[in-house]
């Protein structure tokens, strides 16, 4: 899994550096506080996030700016990478709202043995300590409130969801909601 983020995030950054003089990229890093619906899993999540500038053929769904995205949890338990669409609008004042939605992948725990006897001491652990997540890949939604600073800078706050909401899988969805602080850098102004 952790291969696999790094090179998400590597193809990423090589692909967006060949325009960053010219369109605004920006990095985003985050904390947040994990699995805020359940309180199963512990821990805090860094997170790191590159946005795009928005390719002319996505002018007719309102513009989005393509992401990637890492949310690592600090106590080594569900972790997870997402690729998606983010769609920011102006409030004034230096504040905008972005939506965000994706799809992620997660290394957390799908569900529990349903073969293992109910009082089996790993079954009880996870059931315990882990998020049970049905499925390893999921849907992400997330809303972000932000401040720009100056043109580069901006610090906000913001919430995320990832389910299959019974789309992507059937069962188990316990999902994960985490909520968190960020702080941006935007390149090319």
């Amino acid at each position: 899994m952790t291969r696999w983020m790094t090179a998400a995030a590597a193809a990423a950054i090589l692909s967006g550096m060949a325009s960053a003089q010219d369109e605004g990229i920006e990095f985003r890093l985050g904390v947040t506080a994990h699995d805020l619906a359940d309180h199963v899993e512990d821990g805090p999540n860094v997170t790191l996030e590159l946005l795009f500038e928005s390719p002319d053929f996505l002018e007719p769904i309102w513009a989005p700016r393509p992401f990637v995205y890492g949310s690592f949890n600090t106590n080594g338990l569900t972790n997870f990478g997402t690729a998606g669409l983010a769609w920011d609008w102006d409030l004034g004042g230096n504040w905008d709202i972005e939506y965000t939605f994706g799809l992620s992948y997660n290394d957390g725990v799908k569900d529990i043995d349903q073969n293992s006897p109910p009082g089996d001491p790993e079954r009880i652990r996870l059931a315990t300590t882990r998020a049970l997540m049905g499925n390893h890949i999921l849907f992400y939604n997330g809303l972000g409130l932000d401040y720009d600073l100056s043109d580069n800078w901006s610090v906000g706050a913001y919430y995320e969801h990832i389910s299959h909401g019974q789309i992507l899988a059937s069962g188990r969805n316990q999902a994960l909601d985490n909520a968190g602080v960020r702080l941006s850098y935007r390149f090319g102004r």
